[in-house]
């Protein structure tokens, strides 16, 4: 499959890979580049991409009829999964044929224990920052008022009778998570393809978001539009597009990391 025009891609199936080089800077038009790269990654081997997802939503389902242990292991499994989904984008970009096994390759050849520590990270990021939060909350309303809030059985009651707090925590919820968003996106791909440590690889992988900020914008208006249109009929186009942010996020690895 033609993507970019590019020297030869590494074998990440090699047992030692030298390490992702500091990230490049790139023009904010590189964000619209991600999704056409994508869109060729997905159009390479549509079926099993749609397999690919179906099947993983089958053991995200399976994992959350588990009670709390499930969902604490889907969110450390999330970067395992991930990692093999970015082999399979590595194979396609390679000339080699994608499959359902792809998905599982986090889990071979030393990968497992580096991408489940990331979500062990992961998984206490989100602890911490939900405290913090609980916290906010409750210097801003006070138990009383949090128990209060918390018996109102209206949403939107409950929002107006926050007021401004609630607007502080919300911006300070969606910057938190937009700092954890820059850490975590390319982690695993740098982790199996690059052959990162996983504190190496969050640190690598924020420094490269927040250099290339202007191109992460163009990317993301470009995304709303598209989640926006992939809902329209009832949901289906997210069959395609939850793919292509695969693909997307192997692109931005692509032209930020590899040699």
């Amino acid at each position: 499959m033609e993507t970019t025009q590019s020297p030869p891609l590494p074998d990440a199936s090699a047992p030692r890979l030298p390490g992702a080089p500091e990230p490049r800077h790139l023009d904010a038009g590189a964000g619209a580049s991600f999704w056409s790269e994508a869109w060729r990654i997905f159009s390479a081997s549509p079926a099993a991409w749609i397999l690919i997802l179906v099947v993983y939503v089958l053991i995200s389902i399976g994992l959350a009829v588990i009670p709390v242990v499930g969902n604490l292991a889907h969110l450390v499994l999330t970067p395992v999964f991930i990692g093999g989904v970015m082999l399979g984008c590595h194979a396609l970009a390679r000339g080699e044929p994608l499959s359902v096994a792809h998905l599982f390759d986090g889990f071979k050849n030393g990968r497992f224990g580096p991408l489940a520590i990331l979500g062990l990270l992961l998984l206490a990021i989100f602890i911490v920052f939900g405290i913090v939060m609980f916290f906010g909350m409750l210097m801003a309303f006070g138990m009383s008022g949090l128990s209060a809030l918390a018996g109102q059985g209206d949403a939107w009651t409950m929002i107006s009778a926050m007021g401004t707090g609630f607007l502080v925590l919300l911006l300070v919820a969606l910057a938190g998570g937009l700092l954890i968003a820059m850490a975590f996106w390319f982690a695993p791909a740098l982790v199996v393809l690059s052959g990162e440590e996983p504190f190496g690889a969050l640190q690598k992988s924020f420094a490269a978001s927040w250099t290339n900020f202007g191109a992460f914008l163009v990317y993301g208006l470009i995304y709303i539009g598209l989640a926006i249109v992939a809902s329209i009929p009832f949901g289906l186009g997210w069959l395609v597009l939850a793919p292509m942010i695969a693909g997307s996020c192997y692109a931005g690895w692509r032209q930020i990391f590899s040699a």
